[in-house]
């Protein structure tokens, strides 16, 4: 602290008696210190306090009106009150108990009448500089407080601006993978399309052969077949596209399952594509019975899309891929092995790092860093074994829901009683379909073409099950099955849609007791109806 700023502080000197505080300003004065204020009323040093804004104060204690110890009490109590500005006591009582006394009061330093003018000097000195050191400080900390302010707002707007540009690359991603899907969606449903037009066309221009009632079962059981390889086309589509909810439920799940699905759903990724390039990739199945796995199955599918698509594309002279699953204590085993060109111990200790890819532009480096982000939320862990060209293993571990569960017979039994059935739906061809299977199962169906109409049948008549289409004019499914909740609020109702996730808000389980995707069969419609009606 240079002199020269020392000179520049303030100093309000309080004293009643004239003649002091003209002693101590031309003592100042001759110290070099020009910006000197002198009140002989301390009832005033409020609002001198306010106005000059003193640096040091020079307060004596014994005073009318006012003593100085009062007056500290009350400049500590002021709201605007600068705690780093230092008060000396200036007094010629200087006992042990007013030293006490002012010392508690807020004061400084305390110094005796008639003082030492060396001694006086020190102490200015010494509380001058702590205070300028403070204010210093102070000045430094605002500075540093704004500059991290303004460095959090850059990183948190970084961070937003990283955020969107990681959605956006996911989008890509999934789009991509979604074209690449399409030409093999294409090619499966024109087969299945073909089979339907093809011998629907035959019995429809050649009516004598509905007379061979063999002729005629081979031609719809492969018309049939044909349309069930259709919608599983389409579940394939559902699957791929469905957005993930975060609020989607964790719930037990069958890992095999998933692995069957994920398969499908790459089909076009690792054999219709591979084979236009010239190259031949074969899927291996090494799975065992297991429990299931607490899970997110949208979640884990797309995990292991991710790592199916991976090994594919790591085999550019073709191969195979084993998938495998096995139980180990009281986890779950699954591994994906492909016969590729395995990865280097570097890039196999970043393969899982954001935005690391080694496909150039062909790839974002963030498929195998999102199957690490959604094993973790599973609380589960993943393993790389990988060797230059002997292929890559990741082995993925889940905790599993043990003891593992009795599986009793897939196929639910009929329901030996026949149930009245209401069947809403605005569409003829659906409707006529499910009451076909009801029918044919032994229960009494009455149909409704609109919501509004269901209802005026619902209050003449007791149903045993409402089924309802979702998308119809009007009134939805959704409204629909409230509405009928609340007039009978156990009354069954299994919902049909051919979304995968429809609009609008999700029902209440009080509202809708199951969901079921069309198209549907006549033995899942019986499992449905047998889960539901107890």
């Amino acid at each position: 602290m240079n002199e020269g700023t020392l000179k520049q502080a303030h100093i309000l000197i309080v004293d009643d008696e004239v003649a002091s505080t003209c002693l101590l300003s031309n003592f100042l004065n001759r110290l070099g210190y020009g910006c000197v204020q002198a009140i002989n009323d301390p009832t005033l040093i409020f609002e001198q306090v306010t106005s000059f804004q003193p640096d040091l104060i020079l307060l004596d204690l014994i005073m009318p009106n006012l003593n100085g110890f009062q007056v500290l009490e009350q400049l500590r109590q002021m709201p605007s009150h600068d705690k780093s500005m230092p008060v000396l006591v200036l007094t010629a009582e200087a006992t042990k108990e007013n030293k006490r006394k002012a010392l508690a009061a807020g004061a400084a330093d305390l110094l005796a009448k008639p003082f030492d003018h060396s001694e006086a000097i020190m102490r200015l000195r010494n509380l001058l500089q702590s205070r300028f050191l403070r204010l210093e400080i102070e000045e430094q900390n605002q500075m540093l407080e704004h500059r991290v302010a303004d460095r959090t707002r850059q990183l948190e707007d970084a961070l937003s601006d990283l955020k969107a540009a990681q959605r956006q690359m996911l989008q890509q991603e999934r789009l991509h993978a979604f074209a690449e899907m399409a030409g093999g969606v294409v090619h499966d449903f024109s087969n299945a399309l073909m089979s339907v037009i093809g011998y629907s066309e035959i019995l429809i221009q050649s009516p004598d052969t509905l007379k061979d009632t063999a002729t005629t079962l081979d031609y719809l059981r492969t018309m049939n077949t044909a349309g069930r390889d259709a919608a599983h086309v389409v579940s394939r589509l559902r699957d791929f596209y469905r957005p993930r909810d975060g609020g989607d439920p964790f719930a037990a799940g069958d890992l095999n399952e998933l692995v069957e699905q994920a398969v499908s759903l790459t089909q076009p990724r690792w054999k219709d594509q591979t084979l236009v390039e010239g190259r031949s990739i074969a899927i291996e199945f090494d799975m065992e019975k297991i429990p299931p796995v607490n899970c997110n199955g949208s979640e884990l599918r797309e995990a292991l899309v991710n790592l199916i698509c991976n090994a594919a594309d790591a085999m550019p002279a073709g191969g195979k891929i084993t998938l495998g699953t096995r139980r180990e204590a009281e986890k779950v085993v699954l591994s994906v092995t492909d016969t590729g060109a395995g990865m280097s111990p570097e890039v196999r200790a970043r393969c899982l790092e954001p935005f690391f890819t080694t496909k150039g532009d062909k790839g974002t480096g963030l498929g195998l860093s999102m199957v690490l982000g959604i094993i973790k939320r599973h609380e589960g862990t993943v393993e790389i074994e990988s060797e230059p060209g002997h292929g890559t293993t990741f082995r993925i571990r889940l905790p599993s829901l043990v003891p593992l569960l009795a599986t009793g017979n897939s196929e639910e039994a009929a329901l030996s009683v026949s149930l009245d059935v209401l069947v809403v739906d605005d569409e003829d061809v659906p409707r006529n379909v499910v009451t076909k299977y009801l029918t044919a199962g032994g229960h009494r169906v009455t149909t409704a073409t609109s919501g509004r109409e269901a209802m005026e049948k619902f209050h003449g008549k007791q149903f045993d099950l409402v089924l309802t289409d979702q998308g119809m004019p009007g009134m939805s499914g959704y409204e629909l099955a409230r509405a009928l909740k609340q007039i009978r609020n156990n009354q069954p109702i299994i919902l049909l849609t051919g979304f995968s996730g429809p609009p609008g808000p999700e029902p209440n389980p009080s509202e809708v007791d199951l969901i079921i995707h069309k198209p549907i069969s006549y033995s899942e419609l019986t499992r449905a109806i047998t889960s539901v009606v107890k």
